[in-house]
């Protein structure tokens, strides 16, 4: 730990590491003091202190009693350097010979000072825990040990820094370590039957969830079916009433043009009779002009023929054959033969009369 030392006429060499803090004394003063330091000095008149600079480990395991009177071993370590090598060395011994062998107990008194003043500190706070309490307050042991070190007044008194401090291992007796070890597998033993309870238990009720989402589903489908079909109910009877109202008002075209015909008609007839009326009217008037002009025709006639009626047979004949046309006259004459027939022996007509007779009935 320490560097080479040299001798020649009491005056030595020291070489130290920079891991080390070196102290020279001489005179019961501090002359040099550093880390890593390498000097002659005068070895009769000096004396030389060596502390660690770096950080350094304090391991530690004790045994504590819980509040319910249970034994419990507790292991861990403590970090902490030096931050006044001055102080601590007026402090505890830490001197070393000329061979660079510690000849004070510096050393083992800090590491004694420091591991009963973890412990103290444990056990003002176990005391407070009961067996299964302690065994899982390890983090909460850590931090108050680690509060309650840096306020304490031995580290400022001997100069000294905490850096860190691990609580490694909390552990029962072997008897209670097998007594909690029952104790925890019949509770798992327990957790694991709850915990295949609980499985099945949610298998079931995911099961009945299925279900209940099975029935939800086919309840919206036919909700959604049911609304589908109303849908469609409505559409129809939508279609159906447009239907009906297009029927209506093709009935009701259908009757303003029958009610239109019959209106026409109605005109017509009425213009029929009115044209029946007015030819019903005509024929009255033509009939009565008829009626009058046959009552004149025939007053005329019955002066005529009351003038007649004075007069002979012989004269009449002779004015009506007056009035006659010769053709009429010859019929007449062959009328009068055909009646006298027996009385006739013979009867001559000459072809110019006949061809006359023809010709006379070709012009009319």
């Amino acid at each position: 730990r320490t560097g080479r030392l040299c001798s020649m006429f009491g005056i030595r060499y020291l070489k130290t590491r920079p891991s080390e803090y070196v102290i020279l004394f001489r005179r019961g003063r501090a002359r040099k003091h550093g880390a890593g330091l390498a000097f002659f000095y005068y070895s009769p008149s000096a004396s030389l202190v060596v502390l660690p600079a770096d950080s350094r480990d304090v391991p530690f395991i004790f045994q504590e009693t819980t509040n319910d009177y249970q034994s419990i071993d507790i292991q861990g370590q403590l970090t902490y350097r030096v931050k006044d090598a001055l102080r601590l060395a007026a402090m505890l011994d830490f001197s070393i010979d000329a061979r660079g062998v510690p000849l004070g107990d510096g050393a083992e008194k800090l590491t004694l000072r420091l591991t009963n003043l973890v412990q103290l500190l444990l056990r003002e706070k176990i005391q407070s825990y009961s067996l299964r309490d302690s065994l899982s307050a390890g983090p909460e042991l850590a931090r108050h040990v680690s509060e309650r070190i840096k306020d304490a007044p031995v580290f400022a008194e001997l100069g000294l820094e905490a850096l860190d401090f691990t609580l490694l291992r909390i552990s029962p007796s072997p008897e209670m370590a097998r007594a909690l070890e029952a104790a925890a597998r019949e509770t798992l033993l327990k957790d694991a039957d709850q915990a295949i309870y609980m499985r099945r238990n949610f298998a079931v009720e995911q099961e009945r969830q299925i279900k209940e989402n099975e029935l939800q589903t086919q309840i919206a489908v036919e909700q959604k079916n049911r609304q589908i079909r109303e849908e469609q109910m409505r559409a129809e009877i939508a279609v159906q009433e447009q239907q009906k109202v297009i029927e209506e008002r093709k009935m009701e075209t259908a009757a303003m043009v029958e009610e239109r015909k019959a209106e026409i008609e109605r005109g017509k007839l009425e213009s029929q009779t009115a044209l029946e009326e007015q030819r019903k009217k005509l024929v009255a008037a033509a009939t009565e002009n008829t009626v009058a002009r046959a009552r004149a025709e025939a007053e005329a006639a019955r002066t005529k023929l009351g003038a007649l009626q004075t007069l002979s047979p012989e004269l009449l004949e002779i004015l009506a054959l007056q009035q006659l046309d010769s053709r009429t006259l010859i019929s007449r004459a062959f009328r009068d033969l055909a009646r006298n027939s027996e009385k006739i022996g013979t009867l001559n007509l000459s072809p110019e009369l006949l061809e006359s007779l023809i010709k006379a009935d070709g012009n009319r």
